[in-house]
């Protein structure tokens, strides 16, 4: 037997393997990657949801209500700002972040119209605040369910 032909043939058979196992592993972090984005936009959706529940807690309690506002507007700006700070790769999953992050956007917004409205004793004002507010919430469980589809495969 060549001795040539015997070190050729697992040189050979290693350079595809490596091959094999780089275009496997380039498959596998593609497909991670996008479970990855899913997942970093679903903790954000989860903790906006979780901080939002700390601070309206105090809607119950003796926390004035057009500060508990603000502290929610606060709460969905920063939602918005991490939703729009994951690095999104995938079309759709950017569509989703889009529209996550203008809702809480819109939701701050009329949060905080609440607020100023509240402190004005401005009725009319509050009322439209809070109807500009349930408008911002609708297309919220819609969003979360989609996006769940979406990301778990469905």
């Amino acid at each position: 037997m060549n001795p040539r032909t015997f070190m050729y043939r697992p040189r050979r058979e290693v350079l595809r393997l490596s091959v094999t196992a780089v275009i496997s592993l380039f498959a596998v972090s593609c497909g991670q990657s996008r479970v990855a984005q899913c997942n970093q936009m679903i903790q954000v959706a989860n903790q906006a949801v979780s901080d939002a529940k700390v601070v309206t807690h105090g809607l119950q309690e003796d926390n004035p209500q057009a500060e508990t506002m603000r502290q929610a507007a606060a709460v969905m700006d920063k939602a918005a700002t991490e939703m729009n700070a994951i690095e999104v790769t995938d079309e759709t999953l950017q569509d989703y972040q889009d529209s996550f992050a203008n809702m809480y956007r819109d939701m701050s917004q009329a949060m905080r119209d609440f607020a100023v409205a509240f402190e004005q004793k401005d009725r009319q004002a509050a009322e439209a605040a809070q109807m500009k507010l349930q408008q911002a919430t609708t297309p919220e469980k819609q969003l979360v369910d989609d996006l769940n589809a979406y990301c778990s495969g469905q």
